[in-house]
């Protein structure tokens, strides 16, 4: 009977049977090391911010419409950050509210014109 081997299995023979070379297992150091690539600059204080942001007590919901590009931007965030497109645009709304004191004064005008 035939004997079944996985590909783990026969990778482990193969290099089991392999003579050790002259480097005792090591690979020759004909080939140059390559360079470590530099320290990538820290990521900016903000990026923190968005990760804190607490989105557990939100419960309205806005349907958004993006353009391509953007919807884009926000999925490539998503994977180098892990921060999710919801966190990211709660917090950039109520960032854009808080930085620009016009759009409060809007809101502001709107609440007292309705008010009873």
């Amino acid at each position: 009977m035939n004997e079944i081997k996985s590909l783990a299995d026969q990778l482990r023979q193969s290099m089991a049977t392999k003579p050790a070379d002259k480097n005792g297992g090591q690979k020759s150091s004909a080939r140059k090391a390559t360079p470590l690539p530099p320290k990538s600059k820290p990521p900016p204080p903000i990026l923190q911010e968005i990760h804190d942001y607490d989105t557990s007590a939100n419960k309205a919901m806005v349907h958004v419409k993006l353009d391509p590009e953007t919807a884009r931007m926000l999925a490539h965030f998503k994977m180098a950050t892990g921060i999710d497109n919801i966190k990211l645009v709660a917090f950039s709304v109520r960032h854009l509210f808080a930085t620009q004191p016009e759009l409060k004064n809007l809101h502001q005008k709107l609440t007292s014109k309705t008010s009873f």
